[in-house]
């Protein structure tokens, strides 16, 4: 080849090269579209460092750093906003948060049931069976179902803590777990499938009648004989209860509204975590939902993080046939809106009377504690169900499926793990899991909300490494009932015990679990007060620091992001959250009045607190302009709508 042709070729190499890294040479010279400086920018990084200013450049921050560094990267387009010395935090992200039952009960009123798919049964005034039934035999004139199409009863009782009325609600229950059955309410409903909530989230039960429950065994009448859990009469036959795995056949047909009704009542429920600085939360994750969340998405409205469970898998695929490694392939896709984040059973246990423990109750907790003595220990094959009347069962669905998705590399999170004895079990697992197939085969697993951990199992917990999500405003708030239950030393050493876990090596983050404002979940985990100001645990208090990492640093690993969310440093995506209070140095009952001014998302201003707007007349297109208290004020509740928590 002649020298001619070599320089040529050399010349057009350079030209394509540059051509390549333009892009790039770009964008790392463009001027940031905004920065906040004058501030205190705890940027949680591993050295938990302080800086005076921050750039964002699109989505992603650009520059952390002094004041004099950040701001000579500006230009003349770029937003700059003196933060006068207020504090800025990563974006929250919360662990383990049912927002969407939340949007559906504050805004669904004025509503028809047809569109929720739910249709209520008001227990304020039943004294008998009758009254029940009564009541959906005037629904099923009223609605005029079509034959054959199924329906779902929602019955407006909860077992899920204290009682108002426990005699009251004692009546009830009998009512709902002892008469009522499936030949019950055939009478009434004896041309559709029916199911008919419990008082206690769908996913730990329901009651179907005759039509649902022949079509239950037709379909599925050896899994459901083998793994259970179902009820049955005084002569053996199924009276129509069903529990988990059995119930969950017939779960996926209550998740059939349309996402184009459900998207704005979920919008406006954004809007409030934003208000609270929430940019992120993991859930588990009904399909209905999610299709509301990925329209939202394809509107250009959703402005948030997803990272969501698969609901509907569990339950509904036989292990003895199949294997896990499709979904586990699925693991971590998506988008950085809304990704899959695991598969697991929803929950393996309940909660109150239904927490699966080995301690004895000296009290009372509810008033179905008779029905669950030591609650509904799925993971155990001696748990059959309510141990009143429930049939035997020769496998343990739950267990094959923990040791399936150990096997087959399925991240086993999002799930209720509430008992000692539940948390005692799926340590149990883990360890054998670990043993035979490797450290990576529970890589990232996940236990939610350490409602009750046995000190005995803190080592554990640190040596498996397994993610500990725990709801520890719950949990503090619920202090005085265990106490009742199970005496004062458990309800001082069990309850989310975050100290004590993060101290023996373990991965501890925080969830709400519930609709609380995100700063009282914190001032609890300071401070381990509950609603009257009486401290649990106060050894199982964490520094504010500390408890910072659980809501964003060590929060973002456990939704499978920490490559991109939860600190303040370059190359991460802009979630970022202005406060209006030095998160570090208030009082620490004062953490809950903590009002976030600004939030960040994705790089931009979704959110502004009205005082702040005033000040800086600052508006954005597109933002909320109001506060979180005010944005409460605006919901159209509506009551009985949720699928449980």
């Amino acid at each position: 080849m002649t020298f001619p042709k070599l320089r040529s070729m050399a010349l057009l190499w350079l030209l394509v090269s540059a051509l390549l890294l333009a892009p790039a040479w770009l964008a790392a010279q463009q001027a940031p579209s905004l920065v906040l400086h004058n501030g205190k920018i705890l940027t949680v990084d591993g050295n938990f460092s302080v800086a005076q200013a921050v750039a964002v450049t699109g989505n992603t921050i650009t520059a952390v750093g002094s004041d004099q560094q950040v701001l000579a990267l500006a230009g003349p387009n770029t937003q700059k906003i003196d933060l006068k010395g207020r504090t800025v935090i990563p974006g929250i992200i919360d662990t383990h948060r049912h927002m969407y039952g939340a949007a559906e009960g504050g805004y669904g009123a004025g509503m028809s049931d047809h569109d929720f798919r739910r249709y209520p049964v008001d227990w304020s005034g039943v004294k008998t069976k009758e009254d029940v039934l009564n009541q959906v035999r005037g629904n099923m004139a009223k609605y005029n179902f079509q034959p054959g199409q199924w329906i779902y009863f929602n019955n407006r009782v909860s077992f899920m803590g204290n009682a108002d009325d426990p005699a009251q609600q004692g009546s009830f229950a009998k009512i709902l777990y002892d008469e009522l059955n499936q030949w019950e309410l055939d009478k009434v409903t004896p041309n559709n499938p029916v199911l008919m909530s419990l008082g206690i989230p769908d996913f730990n039960g329901f009651l179907l009648n005759k039509v649902a429950m022949d079509w239950v065994m037709a379909n599925h009448g050896e899994f459901v004989r083998q793994n259970g859990r179902f009820w049955v009469d005084s002569t053996g036959r199924p009276d129509g209860h069903l529990e988990p795995p059995a119930s969950r056949l017939v779960l996926p047909f209550t998740y059939d509204r349309k996402a184009e009704f459900l998207a704005p009542m979920y919008e406006k429920n954004m809007q409030e975590h934003l208000s609270m600085g929430l940019t992120t939360i993991s859930t588990r994750m009904p399909k209905d939902s999610l299709a509301a969340y990925k329209l939202l998405e394809s509107q250009g409205k959703l402005n948030w993080r997803i990272g969501y469970g698969d609901i509907e898998t569990f339950g509904n695929r036989d292990l003895a046939i199949q294997n896990l490694k499709d979904v586990a392939a699925k693991v971590g896709q998506g988008t950085d809106r809304v990704w899959l984040t695991g598969l697991g059973p929803t929950a393996i246990d309940g909660v109150t009377s239904r927490a699966c423990t080995d301690q004895k109750r000296t009290g009372t907790y509810t008033p179905i504690d008779g029905w669950f003595p030591q609650g509904q220990c799925h993971t155990d094959i001696e748990y059959r169900g309510s141990p009143r009347r429930a049939a035997s069962l020769t496998k343990n669905y739950f267990r094959d499926w923990v040791f399936a998705s150990g096997r087959d590399g399925l991240r086993f999170a999002n799930t209720h793990v509430a008992g000692d004895r539940a948390t005692g079990n799926m340590l149990n697992f883990i360890e054998e899991l670990q043993k035979q197939y490797g450290a990576n085969s529970t890589k990232d697993w996940g236990l939610d909300h350490c409602d009750m951990v046995n000190p005995k199992d803190f080592a554990r917990i640190g040596k498996t490494q397994v993610f500990m999500s725990c709801y520890v405003l719950h949990s503090v708030n619920a202090s005085a009932d265990i106490a009742r239950a199970c005496g004062d030393q458990v309800a001082n050493t069990f309850p989310s015990p975050l100290n004590s876990m993060v101290k023996a090596g373990g991965r501890v983050v925080l969830e709400s679990d519930s609709g609380s404002y995100i700063w009282d979940d914190i001032r609890a985990a300071v401070t381990r007060k509950d609603r009257v100001g009486k401290v649990w645990a106060p050894q199982e208090r964490v520094d504010r620091p500390t408890a910072l990492k659980m809501l964003t640093s060590w929060a973002a690993d456990y939704v499978l992001k920490g490559d991109k969310l939860g600190t303040i440093e370059k190359g991460k995506l802009a979630d970022l959250i202005v406060l209006d209070q030095d998160y570090l140095t208030i009082p620490a009952d004062d953490i809950v009045k903590i009002q976030p001014q600004v939030t960040v998302f994705d790089g931009k201003i979704v959110f502004v607190h009205t005082s702040f707007a005033n000040e800086y007349n600052l508006r954005p297109a597109g933002a909320v302009v109001s506060t979180y208290a005010d944005l409460v004020k605006s919901r159209k509740p509506r009551f009985g709508v949720g699928t449980g928590g």
